[in-house]
């Protein structure tokens, strides 16, 4: 008789912004979050208060999960899994299974090495076909064992729990801001290797030149104060005092932040897809001047008004300018985006099943590690 495989999700390090990618497709599953930090435990106890989440130490992680799991879902890649896990594997005969997760739609690593990382991965989760149009290009595709459509979990996540995110972004988020007519979002990416990020170059101008009818929400990506903390601290610092201005850190639901503003303001992000289920406007940064009719790390940007560097002083005017006519140029466009990233919606039940079915690629026998 075969044994049930025994799965698990695992955020290994400081790595917060996996939280709101892993904890909604363990809850699905019904399976537990382990982690080993523990500010990441205080916040998927928070704002998912439905999921089984523990913190397991540096220390212990890799013995209790060879002893305790078969199936591992993780955002990482298999090698750095494997440097942390092959002695407990080697010492246990046994091999973990792992199935790859996407943290976002972003287009990062078109021209770069980044989803060529992927080609160890047995078995991934991809969101739609835009997701298995990149793998092709990047030849990780083919070399996948298996794959499940999930279209947009993360979304149907919030809407099932909609009234409790709601309310939650009210108290942290809505109470902390004067009434404004306009919220704004600003959500850059962190400064990686493709140096994308806007948030050095664009985050004063948006702060000095918010208009009084404006709340400005900045979404501060993790890897950006893990990168550089004293830069952060400087920002925060020098606008500490401004009402209209909020900082935030340490608020991993995105979709529930997404409904509760009005305008979308980026660069890389993958939270830029995101924000499509809303069809609201979006102005995107150009941060490095690329050619957006030519390269496809910038397919984004058809989606909303393109801001080029030395544009971003001008920010609002662009905006205000171009607000009444968004949904007539970019409506069509950003639902046929949408659904070109996700596809259609499946239901908990089916989708479960299809993610569940994934494990029938790894045999019992493949368990002895070798």
């Amino acid at each position: 008789m075969t044994t049930p495989m025994r799965a698990a999700g695992l955020i290994y390090g400081p790595e917060p912004h996996h939280l709101d990618h892993l904890a909604p497709l363990c809850c699905l599953l019904q399976i537990p979050l382990i982690v080993t930090e523990e500010s990441i435990l205080e916040q998927a106890e928070q704002f998912y208060p439905e999921l089984e989440a523990k913190c397991v130490s540096y220390h212990s992680i890799s013995d209790a999960l060879v002893k305790n799991f078969e199936v591992i879902f993780h955002c990482s890649i298999r090698d750095l899994f494997d440097e942390i896990f092959f002695f407990a594997q080697k010492f246990n005969n046994k091999k973990l299974h792992t199935i790859w997760c996407p943290h976002g739609n972003s287009d990062k690593g078109h021209s770069t090495f980044y989803m060529e990382a992927l080609g160890k991965e047995e078995v991934a989760l991809v969101y739609g076909q835009k997701m298995i149009d990149f793998f092709k290009e990047k030849g990780v595709f083919d070399n996948l064992k298996a794959h499940a459509i999930v279209d947009n979990y993360r979304y149907s996540y919030y809407l099932k729990h909609k009234t409790f995110y709601d309310e939650l972004v009210k108290n942290k988020i809505g109470r902390q801001l004067p009434v404004r007519k306009k919220k704004i979002l600003y959500a850059p990416t962190w400064d990686d290797v493709e140096k994308s990020s806007s948030f050095y170059d664009a985050t004063a101008s948006l702060i000095e030149r918010l208009p009084e009818s404006f709340n400005l929400i900045i979404k501060l990506h993790p890897n950006l104060r893990l990168k550089d903390p004293f830069g952060v601290d400087k920002f925060l610092l020098a606008y500490e005092d401004r009402i209209q201005i909020l900082f935030i850190e340490d608020f991993s639901p995105v979709y529930p932040l997404l409904n509760f503003v009005d305008i979308y303001i980026g660069d890389a992000s993958s939270i830029g897809y995101d924000f499509l289920a809303f069809n609201k406007p979006m102005l995107l940064l150009n941060q490095n001047n690329r050619d957006s009719e030519k390269d496809p790390g910038l397919y984004l940007f058809k989606c909303g008004i393109e801001i080029r560097k030395d544009q971003y002083h001008d920010i609002y005017k662009i905006l205000t300018a171009y607000l009444p006519s968004d949904i007539s140029y970019f409506s069509d466009v950003r639902k046929n985006v949408y659904e070109y990233t996700f596809g259609k919606e499946k239901n908990e039940i089916d989708l479960k099943a299809e993610i569940e079915a994934l494990y029938k690629v790894f045999p019992e026998k493949d368990l002895n590690f070798y």
